[in-house]
Formats: structure tokens, sequence, C-alpha cells
């Protein structure tokens, strides 16, 4: 029988409702590799109405914490799936939920579905697209058509529906500055904020990432990166940086610009000031809130632990600038990312749990491995 957890899963940017699963899309690098699903015909694990029942009933639900609808497929990948993500919109619109809701996608979205979205944001659901365009070609994504994803960025902006530039992943192929400034130049006539990120990779398919081999001869330091870069991307990005798109590296940071919201989550911390290139306004909307935040947080923070099961009278908590370190305590990334949005302030532990299958995150202090 399907529960809860089964379908709703906490990451360390959203609350994602993962009631599909599997994509035809085939890309190389994708994650879905892990469980063969990477090519795979998508399959429903529940009904739309029994998802969001789920997301709903999760101990993770909260109308501060962004819901993700399908990431581990596309929404827009075929009919089904088309009218899957349909229903679960007009689901979340009939619960009135404040949440920002996310849509990941590499594929066209229908234009009446376009005119749905518009009339979704009218009734103030707050949607926000992520469009895929990474600048690699049909060797690593040999079923994505550019041109969709091109229509995508024009279609929406004409609609006014919020857009988030989704960068990813990193390698050598895409990484030259001629690449990056085209992509960029052309996604910024269409939103001011792009989400980069270089190739991330877990030990249950990093095997699967022939293309560089770097996972193979530097394998254990690429499973305790955050990310993969090479160098030339970096250096682009945190070299002098001088191309007007903002751009982030810490996705909670561009979600809160989008919104037009302050990310206190982050302020101040290293991922804020080494990470991200953010409008002045955001900062200022930042630091203005930061100033405004109760810093006392502890008997909160102990309530939330005993919540989530984990409170111990062993935990240690360190305060380092603008984030609070957790030790003595097993926390997974989406635990972490709960503690964070909540408390408004960087929840993180030292290295992230040996018993947690997510992705490394900043919130289980992990760092770019740089590839020269």
């Amino acid at each position: 029988m399907m529960d809860v957890d089964n379908v709703i899963e906490m990451h360390d940017s959203w609350l994602a409702v993962n009631s599909i699963v599997g994509c035809t899309n085939g890309c190389k690098y994708c994650f879905l590799q892990a469980t063969n699903d990477n090519l795979a015909r998508p399959r429903v694990k529940a009904t739309a109405k029994d998802a969001i029942k789920f997301l709903f009933m999760s101990k993770f639900y909260d109308p501060k914490i962004p819901i993700c609808l399908l990431p581990n497929t596309d929404p827009f990948l075929n009919s089904t799936n088309i009218s899957y993500t349909k229903e679960c919109l007009s689901l979340l619109e009939q619960h009135h939920v404040s949440n920002p809701v996310v849509l990941i996608t590499k594929c066209l979205i229908p234009e009446d579905f376009i005119n749905y979205l518009s009339e979704l944001d009218k009734k103030g659901l707050k949607i926000i697209i992520y469009l895929s365009l990474s600048g690699l070609g049909k060797e690593y994504e040999p079923n994505i058509n550019v041109t969709d994803i091109e229509l995508n960025f024009r279609n929406l902006r004409t609609r006014g529906i919020r857009v988030i530039h989704y960068y990813r992943p990193f390698i050598p192929e895409n990484s030259s500055s001629d690449s990056i400034k085209k992509v960029l130049d052309f996604v910024n006539d269409y939103t001011d904020v792009s989400l980069i990120c270089g190739l991330k990779v877990k030990e249950d398919f990093i095997d699967n990432l022939k293309f560089w081999d770097v996972t193979s001869t530097k394998r254990k330091a690429c499973l305790d990166s955050l990310s993969v870069w090479p160098k030339s991307a970096y250096d682009y990005f945190f070299q002098d940086y001088t191309h007007p798109q903002n751009v982030f590296q810490i996705n909670v940071c561009a979600l809160a610009q989008t919104l037009k919201q302050p990310c206190t989550q982050f302020y101040g911390t290293l991922e804020c000031k080494k990470y991200n290139h953010c409008s002045e306004e955001q900062r200022s909307r930042c630091a203005l809130a930061k100033q405004n935040m109760n810093k006392n947080i502890g008997k909160e923070l102990f309530k939330l632990l005993n919540k989530l099961g984990k409170f111990n009278d062993k935990i240690v908590i360190e305060q380092k600038d603008s984030e609070i370190i957790l030790k003595n305590v097993d926390l997974t990334v989406g635990e972490l990312s709960y503690l964070t949005y909540l408390l408004g302030y960087k929840i993180s532990i030292p290295k992230k749990s040996e018993n947690d299958n997510y992705f490394n995150s900043a919130l289980s202090n992990a760092k770019p491995l740089i590839v020269k």
C-alpha cells in the first residue's frame, strides 16, 4: 500500500511530490539512472488526488515551504503527465495554498496550459517554472528539442509567468566562456535569474556517468562534493563576473529573488557571499529582514527537533556567522531543509549522514569540486 513517505519527499529546496516516476528524455547525466527510470515510460505511483492528500499529511508540509510537482519525471513529457499536472494544480488552487509551486521541464509547454497557468496566477497561486537550457547537444540530451525550450521562454514571458533558468550541468563540453555567454544572453531577455549547477552525483548512479573521466579518477571527491565543476565554467561565474544575469548556486536564494521575498536562511553565510550573484535590491531585502529576525531560536529549534523525533540531550549547537551548526544529531538533508525554512536560519550539520541517500547539500556543508 502506498503511503506518504513513498510519494512526498523533503529535498533541500522544496517539498517534492514524486507520484510519477520515469522519463523518456534520456539525458546522459540524469539521476533516474539510479533506478533505471531514465529511459522508462512514466509510472503513476498515486492518483493526483491521493498525492495532494499525502502532501498535506506529510510531517514536512508547511505553507512556508515551496512545493515541487513531479521532479522524478517531466510534467510536460506527454499528454498523461500534462493532464495529471493540471489536476494537481487544480487541487492546490482549491485548497488556496500560499506555497510557491514549482514545475521543472525540458519539454514544450502547450499554449493552452500556459493560459491555464496565467489563470491560476490571477487566482493567487504562485507558480514558478524552471526551464532547463544547458547548451549541451544531442549527445547528452538525445530527446530534447532546444527550439521548444526557447519557445517556452518566449511564451511564458508573454503571459507574465515566473521563470527561473535552470542551467545545469556544467561539464567540459558546455563550459567555455563563449558557450556560457551565448546561453546567458538568450535567457536574460526572458528572466533575470539562473540557477547554476555543476554535475551532481550520487553513489547509486555515478558509475553511469562515463562521459567525464573525473567521476572515476576522482570518484570519492566527486561523491563528497556539492557538485563537480569544470574550472573554466566556475571561473566564468566566480572570477570577475560581469554578465547582467543574476546567477545562484543556492536554489532557495534563486526562488526568493524570483518571488521578491527575503532569503534570511542564507543571508550572510558563506554561500550568500561566495556562491550567488543576486541583485542589490535582493540583498537589501534580505539584510532588512535578517536584521529584524528573532535571534533566540533555541526553544523553537528543540521543539521542531522533537516533532521530527530527533531531539536528544547530547545535541551541541554552534553558531558561526549566520549559520547554526548542529552536532551529535542524525539529521537528513530534508530534515535540515525543513528546519532551515521554518526557523529562517541556515541549519546545518558538519557532514551528511551515511544513511541519507539524498544529494550532498550546502546544509551538510558540502563544497563544489573544481576540476581543471
